[in-house]
């Protein structure tokens, strides 16, 4: 089911005719949640720290990369919207530390590069949520700080993560 789920994805872009329509008004969001709500049900059914096929396939074939890609196209219109909301619950429910592997780290560092990049975009309230449950992640676990922060071609400006961390900050 999982696989059927992304290939439904990725064929609205072989079959999809009208690049006006949003995506909210397409199948993708409800395909993303049934991705994420199999992930967590896998998640509960094996052992703790066991990977589960359907997150190996998710890590093997890149699946966020490919996910972050299509968000910055923003084709179709809100697909941004709709990759943080998934990237957000699917790290805020897993159990399992995803952030280290690098099929994860890179497509989040690329999304807090591109939450920056337009001030008004309509995406503010999704980037906060994703901001509050890395921040969360990595107060539970604070060696994960490198892997958002990592430094040279996919680290996150200052300011984007400025942004983001003052809200958290209570001083």
């Amino acid at each position: 089911a999982f696989t059927e789920h992304w290939k439904g994805i990725t064929g609205y872009y072989l079959e999809a005719t009208d690049e006006s329509t949003p995506a909210r008004q397409t199948d993708i969001p409800w395909r993303l949640r049934q991705m994420r709500d199999i992930l967590v049900y896998e998640e509960q059914q094996r052992p703790a720290g066991d990977t589960g096929p359907c997150l190996e396939y998710l890590l093997q074939h890149k699946l966020l990369e490919t996910l972050g890609t299509l968000g910055k196209a923003e084709y179709p219109p809100g697909m941004r919207q709709q990759v943080l909301l998934f990237f957000s619950r699917l790290l805020g429910q897993l159990q399992h530390p995803l952030l280290h592997y690098l099929n994860v780290h890179r497509p989040v560092q690329k999304l807090l590069q591109l939450s920056g990049d337009r001030l008004g975009s309509g995406t503010e309230k999704e980037e906060v949520q994703l901001a509050a449950v890395l921040c969360s992640k990595i107060q539970q676990d604070p060696s994960l700080l490198p892997y958002i922060l990592e430094v040279g071609r996919f680290g996150v400006p200052c300011g984007v993560w400025d942004r983001f961390i003052g809200i958290f900050d209570p001083f």
